[in-house]
């Protein structure tokens, strides 16, 4: 018995000794960069000391030891041209992995090899990484540990924090107060199309913060990136996967104070909302969509199209909802039939209640204010999104990546105002409602590639296929005469005050395709002390887009008085449809158009060392841009297709100058374009709801040139701070610009080119920590950036735009925008706290023609703070509060107040576990 016990010992210490041995090892993962310059070093060589296990850097300058040894050890890098460095002190996990990152030095003569602890080289690598830092052009970022420490829970929140960005409506981006006209967005580098039917640009509201990986706005011109742009390029990073396998589960729970469990008007829900899927009862019917503009139909026809119409006109009452999310993430790096793949795969989804209280709207004319309406607006928003990104290194000298993301919002609101139309006072008072549904998606899909053919060429390629959808099935407008209840003061419908458009249904969606083809040849020359690049390239990019609003408006026939106080599900109700009590007639503010516009483009940039310290980075590009258009009214006419053809070439000039080791000085010279929008081009008009403006297109709009001036100095005192300054000038050939035009009823909005303007400013950033004041203030560091501005726009000669001020700025222009903020970090790195503020000056909206003045967008302030903690093992917690000061939104046209609202305070408590 003794025996068999020894041998069933012995059989049992020999099978887990291969275990044993398993987790008395490691993995020690990282990346290998120039010091200098930032970038990823391809082929260095990696080596533990003392033992036989090395390895070489990939493409992207990504290294894995495999089978290290568990307990402290010394890494040892050297690579030809670079100073060989040893780390030390690097502690290695049994069974697990440690990320050591380092940075080479070029040797300039022959040295010995420098030995620094594995936390300084970390230092280091960070210094060398900074991406503004090391850019050949003006470029300021933010990054995913900084969005992870703010309250923002978007990329439209996060990028307001960048020098010189405003963020209209939470989701438009203005730089250096330029409209959004003046901004383009890209996906991982690759152009994303617009899912807005008035505007080409890219709601940013649209990316989840926790999908972000950083965000940079390049504000000054390089041949190299695609040329119609002046105020920035933004292009939104995801996350790419980690070095080690990471599972992240997150949530929070939220609420506003001017919203949850407040009595709000809340609209009707209809199939899968809360996944941002509007149900099919929203779907224009198919008889209807047949129909067209309704010529020719019979009046039973009509009846019969109108009894198809879902029979909701009404907001519901109730209370606000709370707010909340969750998130989930896993990423990391395995081998797959010997191929190590990098992975990230992550989905997110929120859900938030919204208000606009004391919602005030009015219009105006040489008089003073007409049609005043006053209310409340509550909208219950959904966001969520999921990325899967694969990545794998073929060699020292390849890697593919292949991008997927995609997103959905979607809002369903309802509004309440009661007020007067101007041209129907002897009604009284008119109880206007709104519902609406808005959905929005992104989908994009790319794939790149890099690869490094020997030690100085260098071939990038990325071909992307990007979709964007915004649908508003179904959008219902409703007035009712209203009567005040003395005893509440507040006003309750009474009868369907049967105008022109007091009952109106309206369905639009828009699609938009975007494909992507770019490469991309780098050819280094000279030695790696002061390397020089040629690089060349070209891009491709087809886009399509489709435009699709239909509107009905519904007029009382028989109807009697009685049946005319009915509520609205009553009133309008199939019974009365089909017994032929309305007549519907197709709007005339809505219409059809599709575009297809094409972008062929190719350049040539040198990036010259002229001496050890001044640089010089010069090219130009050219580009061929064509556009065809075609517009079809709401009968049905097709007009006049509109074609657009352009070749430009777009020249660029810069010289970098490194003042010190820790200074430098950018001056820059070029010139960009501002293309016409799609919606622009269109003459098809759409409307704001009773008394609202119309917008219409004018299909005579050029594209716009600018020439572009910059200088900044840029100071790097210590690791993770910067003090810069700079001053930008900018002239516009052909500025477009949107405008309001009195007319002999309400005024409209219309599209116009002004000869030229200018526009000049001044920025000033500055991140710095405290300690140099005292000692206890070691862990706060304070940060900055102002952007002051000025513009002056020269009108054009045509009978619109002649009309308007000569003395005023551009339309989006601000005179001042102030971002600034206070962190603390704790000595452990567990707890932080950050304190953020935001102000925008006073900016145009909209442009007035004689006699109506400028519509300005007034100063609004903003503070927001958050603050970060542990809880307990991998579990940390954070809770944020944003809109402190609850500033209200205030439109206004000259003494007129147009717009009004609040939005309230909101205050989130979350939590995030890696278990």
């Amino acid at each position: 018995m003794r025996l068999s016990q020894a041998l069933r010992c012995v059989t049992l210490l020999l099978l887990s000794a291969p275990a044993l041995a398993a987790q008395e090892t490691g993995r020690i993962v990282g990346k290998v960069i120039d010091q200098e310059h930032g970038t990823a070093i391809a082929g260095a060589v990696l080596e533990v000391d003392g033992t036989e296990i090395r390895a070489q850097s990939a493409i992207d300058g990504r290294y894995t030891l495999t089978r290290v040894p568990a307990g402290p050890v010394r890494l040892r890098a050297r690579f030809i041209g670079y100073q060989p460095k040893v780390i030390e002190g690097v502690v290695v996990p049994a069974g697990g992995v440690v990320e050591q990152n380092l940075a080479l030095q070029v040797q300039a003569i022959e040295l010995e090899e420098i030995t620094v602890a594995a936390a300084e080289e970390q230092g280091s690598v960070n210094r060398a990484l900074d991406e503004q830092r090391n850019a050949t052009n003006v470029v300021s970022s933010i990054s995913a540990e900084q969005i992870a420490k703010s309250p923002d829970s978007d990329a439209g929140q996060a990028v307001q924090r960048v020098s010189g960005v405003t963020v209209q409506d939470g989701k438009y981006v203005f730089v250096r107060g330029l409209g959004e006209r003046y901004t383009t967005t890209a996906l991982n580098g690759a152009r994303l199309p617009s899912p807005e039917p008035e505007r080409k640009v890219v709601p940013l509201d649209l990316f989840p913060a926790g999908l972000i990986d950083g965000i940079s706005t390049s504000k000054t011109f390089t041949p190299e990136q695609a040329g119609d742009f002046s105020g920035a390029a933004v292009n939104i990073t995801t996350k790419e996967f980690p070095a080690r396998r990471v599972l992240t589960f997150s949530s929070s729970v939220g609420y506003n104070t001017a919203a949850t469990g407040k009595d709000l008007p809340k609209a009707p829900t209809e199939g899968r909302e809360w996944l941002g899927f509007g149900g099919s009862a929203r779907r224009i019917p198919s008889a209807l969509k047949a129909a067209g503009n309704l010529s020719g139909l019979t009046q039973p026809q009509v009846n019969g199209l109108i009894a198809s119409f879902r029979d909701v006109w009404r907001a519901n009452d109730g209370n606000g909802s709370p707010n909340g999310s969750f998130g989930a993430s896993l990423g990391g790096e395995d081998p797959v039939f010997g191929q190590r793949i990098g992975y990230l795969a992550s989905l997110t989804y929120s859900y938030g209640q919204e208000v606009r209280s004391q919602d005030y709207r009015a219009l105006a004319v040489a008089g003073g204010p007409i049609n005043q309406f006053a209310g409340t607006t509550g909208k219950s928003s959904v966001l969520w999104g999921g990325l899967l990104n694969l990545s794998t290194r073929i060699g020292s000298s390849s890697k593919l990546s292949f991008n997927n993301t995609y997103t959905r919002s979607a809002d369903n609101e309802a509004s309440q105002r009661v007020g007067t139309l101007e041209q129907f006072q002897t009604l009284g008072p008119l109880f206007a409602t709104r519902l609406t549904f808005v959905a929005r998606s992104v989908f994009s899909s790319q794939l790149h590639g890099e690869h490094l053919l020997g030690q100085r060429h260098y071939v990038d390629w990325t071909g992307t296929v990007a979709r964007t959808t915004r649908d508003e099935p179904d959008r219902s407008d409703l007035a009712y005469q209203a009567t005040r209840d003395p005893a509440t003061g507040t006003y309750r419908p009474t009868a369907w005050a049967d105008l022109q458009q007091s009952a109106t249904r309206t369905f639009s969606d828009v699609g938009e395709t975007n494909y992507n083809l770019a490469g991309n040849y780098r050819l280094t020359l000279g030695g790696a002390a002061r390397p020089a690049f040629l690089k060349v390239g070209g891009a491709w990019r087809h886009t399509d887009r489709d435009a699709d609003s239909r509107a009905y408006d519904l007029r009382n026939l028989s109807a009697s008085s009685q049946e005319l106080a009915q509520s609205p599900e009553s009133l309008f109700s199939n019974a009365n449809a089909l017994a032929g009590k309305f007549l519907m007639s197709s709007n005339s503010n809505a219409g059809r158009y599709s575009a297809s516009d094409k972008v062929a483009a190719g350049y040539v940039q040198l990036e010259v060392p002229l001496t050890r310290w001044a640089q010089v980075v010069g090219g130009a590009r050219v580009e061929r841009w064509t556009l065809d258009l075609q517009d079809q009214d709401p009968n049905g006419v097709v007009q006049p297709p509109v074609r657009r053809e352009n070749t430009d070439v777009l020249p660029a000039l810069a010289l970098n100058l490194s003042l010190t080791e820790t200074q430098t000085l950018r001056l820059s010279a070029s010139q960009t374009l501002s293309r016409p929008e799609y919606r622009e081009l269109s003459e098809q008009g759409s409307f704001d709801f009773i008394g609202g403006l119309v917008t219409r297109g004018n299909a005579g709009l050029e594209r716009a040139l600018i020439q572009n001036y910059d200088a900044r100095w840029e100071w790097y005192p210590n690791p993770g701070e910067v003090v810069s300054i700079g001053v930008f000038a900018k002239r516009f050939d052909q500025p477009i610009e949107k405008v309001i035009v009195g007319t002999t009823g309400a005024p409209t909005l219309e599209f116009v080119n002004a000869k030229s303007a200018h526009n000049y400013g001044a920025e000033l950033e500055v991140r710095k920590g405290l300690a140099m004041i005292s000692p206890s203030l070691a862990n706060l560091t304070l940060f900055a950036n102002t952007t002051l501005m000025h513009s002056r726009i020269t009108p054009g000669n045509d009978d619109i735009s002649s009309l308007t001020s000569t003395r005023r700025p551009m339309v989006g222009q601000a005179g001042y925008v102030v971002n600034s903020g206070l962190g603390w970090l704790s000595p452990s790195g567990r707890w932080s706290a950050t304190a953020l503020y935001n102000v925008v000056g006073r900016r145009i909206a909209e442009a007035g023609v004689d006699p109506l003045p400028d519509t300005y967008e007034e100063a609004r302030h903003l503070v927001d703070v958050s603050l970060q903690f542990p809880v307990f093992g991998t579990m940390s917690g954070k809770f944020d509060a944003k809109n402190l000061l609850d500033a209200p939104y205030r439109l206004v046209q000259g003494d007129v107040l147009r717009e009004r609202y609040k939005s309230g305070r909101v205050f989130a408590l979350g939590f995030t576990w890696k278990p």
